[in-house]
């Protein structure tokens, strides 16, 4: 059965039955009544002098939503077991630039795939910054103990695109209201009215309740995810930011690959997405959380169900990939070569292919040898760069390994 929102029973049952109602699910067993508040919004206003506490519960679909999202992180964790440590870094490096691309699309920022490729292979451009961010995910956790931590994040991550104007005029943070506009609708959607003093504090309860709430990780994820949002912190780069503690967050409390998977399942629905921030300000949903965080799972537990299935298609590609390339050639370092190559090509992306030093660093092949087999299969070889030098395995020899 269905999960009906708060603000469905006030239109299919009328008011008294959505007090009713609000009252059960606010005080239910299974229920999560956070200390993080909300001013709804009404008519495309802040409602100031009416606060609801955020609240969710954790019914039967919710939970069922929660184990289907932790059984794929598992299976994604079994199957990065069973491939290479360099299948899984050039895995990694192809949802990246996806994630990134994504997040940039979301937010209308102009950018290209191949941008954020040359900053992930060390080229210093405007997107540098944003990709050593998400890089540093896979090194430590994200730590939040201050608001500070916030603004930090800001600066590393897009400060470099925001215009002047739309930069913070308080000491961290905005000091005027904010709002999202639906040109299409000719209405706000979203307003916050809140000045800096007011953004410290609710930040500093937003933390709180990631470090110190009781209740599973990923629905605090979700939950926190919201709060953000509806705060708007900043004038501009609030969805990018957002959406970067998602990741790092799910990073520390899943796997790598499910948190470089956000951004670009939220791009391909980014209706749903924003309807679901909508829906849950309304005045007349009164606070509750649950259907904001089924549907952020619902876009979680695809964009893993995707991962799953392309690690599966690349680990049995490249499994016939190595028995036919072992049929063909015999010689060890001209093997062990090739077999880098045919890791990069399933799993990698064209963009960031392994340089020749790379290669030689990575086999412990001196930089001679992996040259002398690159030079003896160059009719099967495309070369991408000169400087530094990079190959990839071209089609045509794929396509007859298969054959």
């Amino acid at each position: 059965m269905k999960y009906k929102t708060l603000k469905t029973i006030f239109h299919m049952c009328g008011k008294e039955n959505m007090k009713n109602k609000y009252q059960m699910r606010l005080h239910s067993y299974s229920t999560y009544i956070t200390h993080v508040e909300i001013q709804p919004i009404q008519d495309g206003k802040q409602l100031s002098h009416v606060n609801y506490p955020l609240f969710f519960n954790v019914n039967r679909l919710l939970s069922d939503k929660l184990n289907q999202f932790y059984g794929l992180s598992k299976n994604i964790s079994k199957l990065a077991m069973d491939t290479s440590d360099f299948a899984n870094k050039a895995f990694i490096k192809q949802l990246l630039i996806e994630e990134l691309q994504s997040t940039n699309e979301i937010e209308n920022v102009e950018s290209t795939k191949n941008e954020i490729a040359d900053a992930l292979n060390g080229k210093r451009n405007r997107f540098k910054s944003l990709v050593n961010q998400y890089l540093s995910m896979q090194e430590q956790q994200l730590e939040l103990t201050h608001v500070s931590d916030i603004r930090n994040i800001f600066d590393n991550l897009v400060s470099d695109e925001i215009k002047e104007d739309d930069m913070p005029d308080g000491h961290m943070f905005r000091n005027k209201g904010i709002g999202v506009f639906n040109q299409g609708k000719g209405k706000w959607t979203h307003r916050n009215e809140y000045k800096e003093p007011e953004i410290y504090e609710y930040l500093t309860r937003i933390l709180s309740f990631i470090n110190n709430f009781d209740a599973p990780e990923i629905l605090k994820i979700m939950a926190s995810h919201y709060m953000f949002e509806y705060l708007h912190p900043f004038y501009d780069g609030n969805g990018r930011v957002g959406r970067y503690l998602v990741a790092h967050l799910l990073n520390n409390h899943s796997d790598p690959f499910t948190a470089l998977t956000f951004s670009s399942i939220v791009n391909r629905y980014k209706n749903k997405y924003y309807k679901a921030f909508e829906n849950t300000s309304n005045f007349y949903n009164m606070g509750e959380l649950t259907q904001f965080i089924n549907d952020m799972l619902d876009l979680l537990v695809e964009g893993q169900e995707q991962i799953k299935e392309k690690f599966q298609e690349n680990i049995s590609l490249l499994s016939i990939l190595d028995r036919k390339l072992a049929d063909r050639v015999s010689n060890k370092t001209e093997a062990r070569v090739l077999y880098i190559l045919l890791q990069d090509k399933v799993f990698g992306s064209p963009l960031t292919r392994i340089t020749l030093k790379e290669l030689s660093e990575f086999t412990r092949i001196s930089r001679l040898k992996v040259n002398r087999v690159i030079n003896n299969f160059e009719q099967h070889l495309n070369k991408l760069k000169s400087n530094p030098v990079v190959y990839e395995l071209k089609d045509e020899f794929i396509e007859s390994l298969l054959s």
